[in-house]
């Protein structure tokens, strides 16, 4: 029985990729491996072997006690025996409970819930003064002429902060930065300033479906009304994205819902042209007309049957045809 010493760190594994695996069966041993065991106990691990029948057959016990191993093999031909890891194990026990009183597991946890704890109070204690800090540290930062930029500007300057694209009140809409929205509006912005397409705030907030923006623009007193450039109304927009609660929210403002574009559309048109039979028959329901055409002489069933059977036209058209005579649809 020999036995050889290799360092190797407390209960950690050895792994034998395939191809060392493969050589073992190729070597002169012969025959393949008919048990592998690993065992970890009492801070010891062992790999065990088992060869055939036909050579060798032998046993390995792979001891680790305070960062060194022990290797010991043992050979009989045809037989197994299981490895010897009784011995010194007494002696295991008492290094493993003296090792894991010195880890202290518990209190390094207790520490760390101190830690954290002491952090979140002092989170909240400091937010109070957080904006404080950080407009000092910018007014260190700016340069005296830039300091003096911003210290003049108590008010917005439209002026710098504004194209005929580029509206702040249609950004911050669309960003969902009410609060900016609403001190905008109290330095005089107009709630339904028009950019160069046309559009309001409220336009793009529906364009964009943000529906909190919706709400809180139509609360303040955005007008529901204002048509673009092409005369469509938040409407019109509402049931092109498919907005089916926008649609609700602006018929509960009281829109015209037979409001027609320069082109002659209504937004029962752009519904039948999306595809959309829920608003449709929001629309229809709510005193959308039918027979209305655009300025190429189509309704709306018109419209339905452009697209053929492929596009929900047998839907649409059932829609179109019966409610609201028959609003259970």
């Amino acid at each position: 029985m020999g036995s050889v010493a290799t360092p190797l760190l407390i209960n950690q594994f050895i792994l034998f990729p395939a191809a060392a695996t493969k050589t073992v069966r190729n070597s002169k041993l012969g025959g393949s491996f008919n048990k592998m065991c690993r065992s970890t106990e009492n801070g010891i691990l062992s790999f065990s072997f088992a060869g055939g029948n036909h050579i060798v057959g032998g046993n390995f016990a792979i001891k680790s006690s305070k960062g060194v191993s022990n290797l010991k093999t043992g050979q009989q031909e045809g037989t197994w025996e299981e490895p010897d890891i009784d011995s010194d194990s007494e002696s295991d026990d008492e290094d493993e409970e003296a090792e894991d009183e010195n880890l202290g597991f518990e209190s390094d946890w207790e520490e760390e819930e101190i830690k954290t704890s002491a952090t979140s109070v002092v989170n909240i204690n400091s937010s109070d003064t957080s904006e404080d800090h950080v407009k000092r540290e910018v007014e260190q930062l700016l340069d005296p002429e830039e300091r003096a930029i911003l210290q003049q500007n108590v008010t917005p300057n439209l002026e710098k902060i504004s194209t005929k694209k580029w509206s702040p009140l249609h950004t911050l809409a669309l960003s969902m930065q009410m609060s900016c929205m609403d001190k905008l509006l109290e330095n005089g912005f107009d709630i339904d300033f028009i950019n160069k397409e046309g559009l309001t705030a409220l336009h793009k907030a529906i364009i964009g479906k943000k529906e909190a923006v919706i709400s809180h623009l139509l609360r303040k007193g955005a007008s529901p009304h204002v048509k673009d450039k092409d005369g469509a109304t938040p409407l019109h927009y509402a049931v092109q994205v498919g907005a089916k609660q926008t649609v609700k929210l602006l018929i509960k403002y009281n829109v015209d819902v037979n409001v027609a574009d320069h082109e002659g559309w209504t937004p029962l048109h752009v519904a039948v042209q999306g595809r959309n039979r829920d608003i449709v028959k929001i629309l229809l329901l709510n005193g959308a007309d039918k027979t209305r055409k655009t300025k190429d002489g189509k309704t709306a069933l018109d419209l339905c049957l452009c697209y053929g059977k492929d596009f929900k036209s047998y839907e649409l058209a059932q829609v179109v045809k019966l409610v609201p005579v028959d609003s259970a649809l």
